[in-house]
């Protein structure tokens, strides 16, 4: 009886360790922001997350976020905008922002699968991908920038949707390749380890899938968020001195060649470039001016923004026989509205604000009533 009893007791144990290795937790007084929302806080080394924080509950959906706030932090580089920084070209997935917060944010597996990769690389820091079957295809995540000695994962090994994989990497360690904390999340089909972030060829942007439209198809809704363009923190805000509400299911592209920035759409195949709705533009000067290049249709006095700016609405066309104009969105070389304004008196910044002819007049001219002038 007494061994029957520390046999028990023995194998109680091991299923403790086990569990305990599944969802771990390394330091003292760690804080996570676990996927359902909630706040679990731990008072010793190396304590399972319990099971009403982040360890997961009984598993009903297929598919799930990879982190919670997945929809609403995707505010710097989502799929297929052009970057030019450390790295140049088209971003192949969607960054999920966390350099704010200090807390230890786990990811988690969006459905069930097997590991294929595991592991430290350049650009990245810890990454991990996972194959899984979706619909009868192999399709790929990949999660990058993970504090990967605190995963329980290896090559090989099985996981469901949910199961926790690593928490995010601290801002600018080497956990995150010195990048900010966040997760880079991206998924294409076939066999093969792709590891790049990035294409220099839009072409090339076919090999990879829109997480946005991955997650609507899949009953998952992401898109449906909204915020405003911020010029201290977003791209560009250096030249466009304005604060502007991007309308739900949106995002802003800064493009560097042209200083422009493009409001285009999270869903939909190819680049930003091609999903866009939005075209603003500057200019200094005294008076509005009109390009040599197109045909004015007609011309409205109007006002816009919280600051009642005086504004001149445009009904354009481009000329025929004038070359496209580049790096823009292809509306543009179609009959389109402008809507130009003036920040202040004698010279002054103009933008121009250019809509897309398939874009909705109500949320077009939202966009523009609500912008505001940063000093």
């Amino acid at each position: 009886m007494k061994k029957a009893i520390i046999l028990i007791f023995g194998l109680l144990a091991i299923v403790a360790i086990g569990l305990a290795g599944r969802f771990f937790v390394s330091g003292d007084e760690d804080t996570w922001l676990c996927q359902n929302g909630q706040w679990v806080r731990h008072g010793q080394p190396s304590t399972p997350a319990p099971t009403t924080g982040c360890e997961p509950e009984e598993k009903k959906a297929e598919i799930v976020l990879p982190i919670v706030g997945y929809g609403s932090r995707r505010t710097y580089k989502t799929y297929g905008e052009y970057i030019q920084d450390r790295f140049t070209g088209y971003h192949v997935g969607d960054d999920v922002e966390f350099a704010d917060m200090k807390e230890r944010i786990p990811v988690v597996a969006v459905a069930k699968g097997v590991v294929k990769k595991i592991g430290t690389v350049s650009g990245y820091g810890g990454l991990v991908i996972i194959q899984h079957e979706i619909d009868g295809e192999k399709i790929n995540s990949l999660y990058g920038h993970l504090d990967i000695a605190q995963s329980p994962l290896k090559e090989g090994l099985a996981v469901e949707a949910g199961d926790y994989i690593a928490p995010l990497g601290e801002d600018k360690t080497k956990e995150t390749d010195g990048e900010r904390k966040h997760l880079h999340f991206a998924l294409y089909k076939g066999d093969e380890i792709r590891l790049q972030g990035y294409e220099k060829d839009p072409n090339k942007l076919a090999n990879w899938i829109n997480p946005t439209d991955f997650f609507n198809e899949q009953g998952v809704k992401v898109d449906d968020y909204s915020r405003a363009y911020n010029p201290t923190s977003d791209l560009g805000g250096n030249i466009f001195k304005i604060r502007f509400a991007i309308p739900g299911g949106m995002e802003v592209e800064y493009i560097p060649q042209i200083q422009a920035l493009n409001v285009f759409k999270l869903s939909g195949e190819g680049t930003a470039r091609e999903r866009s709705q939005v075209l603003i533009r500057y200019f200094d000067a005294t008076d509005f001016q009109t390009l040599s290049t197109v045909t004015i249709h007609s011309t409205e006095d109007t006002n816009v923004g919280e600051g009642n700016f005086p504004a001149k609405r445009y009904d354009i066309e481009k000329k025929d026989g004038v070359a496209d104009f580049p790096y823009q969105p292809s509306w543009r070389n179609e009959r389109h509205i402008v809507t130009d304004f003036k920040t202040g008196p004698n010279y002054a910044r103009f933008y121009v604000v250019a809509k897309n002819p398939e874009l909705s007049e109500n949320i077009y001219k939202a966009v523009l009533a609500g912008i505001q002038v940063v000093p």
